[in-house]
């Protein structure tokens, strides 16, 4: 592995959880709160609580691989599987906004998994670039 794939993973990992920390911390009370008060049935309200923090943890488990990836090697299917994560969310978030609501262009959610998927992918570049070809056994 590569320096630069090494920081590549860490930066997708750093990424990774300032978007999990925003998603806690800035969204969660935005999106969140004014639920309790929607007068919606309590099972819509918590069904969306629960979803709200299954997004958290799946952000947590993208940051675990991209740092497992950048400390050995061969972990680089965990940066892989990373990076296609952050990829699925950002064409969700896109998908969205250009085909639900475009009220979600307001929001982090087109736009935050974009770098993280790239990032993340550059690493997996490089990384395949200064391995070479395999060996024959």
């Amino acid at each position: 592995m590569t320096r630069m794939s090494r920081t590549f993973y860490l930066l997708a990992a750093a990424l990774s959880l300032l978007g999990a920390v925003g998603h806690e911390l800035l969204g969660a009370p935005v999106m969140l709160g004014p639920l309790e008060t929607s007068g919606l049935p309590p099972n819509v309200v918590w069904m969306h609580n629960f979803i709200w923090h299954v997004g958290t943890v799946a952000v947590l488990a993208m940051m675990v691989m991209f740092i497992l990836a950048a400390r050995r090697p061969e972990h680089v299917a965990h940066a892989i599987i990373a990076s296609a994560m952050s990829a699925a969310f950002a064409v969700l978030g896109i998908g969205l906004a250009m085909f639900g609501d475009p009220a979600l262009w307001t929001t982090p959610a087109p736009y935050a998994w974009v770098p993280i998927a790239i990032i993340g992918g550059l690493g997996v570049l490089v990384r395949s670039k200064s391995a070479g070809p395999a060996k024959a056994r």
